[in-house]
């Protein structure tokens, strides 16, 4: 069984620190657990970056599923 890349894959926020990607897919704004610094996820930049990584982690998900692995996230 392969984790999803959704799982594995951090996203740097703005204040400088990361969090796991799959934790962003359909939030609209993400409060920092270390410094507690709001992002707005709608932002045109980090929106764009959000978008790409996701997109990424995806892709990379599908290309596993095509070689029959099973893809699982956790929580």
């Amino acid at each position: 069984m392969t984790i999803s890349m959704l799982d594995q894959l951090y996203f740097p926020l703005p204040c400088g620190h990361e969090v796991i990607l799959g934790r962003l897919q359909g939030a609209k704004s993400w409060s920092c657990e270390r410094c507690n610094k709001q992002t707005d996820l709608s932002e045109s930049e980090v929106r764009a970056a959000l978008v790409k990584e996701l997109d990424t982690a995806v892709q990379i998900d599908l290309q596993a599923k095509e070689r029959g692995e099973q893809v699982r996230r956790l929580g």
